[in-house]
């Protein structure tokens, strides 16, 4: 019989981790009210239309800010230390 597989050591965030973790999730923001309205406009588009050409550049700084937050997450996630 083989032993029970012990569960995942849980993991220690200090008060810097915590933070980074919520400015991450912030700045995911932009990213996710991106998309909703990327699919709200999917069958309007008309890209010989100035506009539209804004909103994509618009909606590409957004996804840029929407990396940073992911970013923050995963650095604060690696750095995070096994509880002892």
């Amino acid at each position: 019989m083989s032993p029970p597989e012990l569960p995942p050591p849980l993991r220690h965030y200090s008060p810097g981790q915590i933070a980074l973790i919520v400015i991450g999730i912030i700045l995911m923001l932009p990213g996710a009210c991106s998309l909703v309205f990327m699919a709200q406009m999917a069958g309007e588009v008309r890209w010989s239309d100035p506009y539209v050409q804004i909103i994509i550049a618009l909606w590409a700084v957004c996804f840029a800010v929407s990396a940073i937050g992911v970013v923050l997450i995963v650095v604060a996630r690696r750095r995070a230390g096994a509880a002892s």
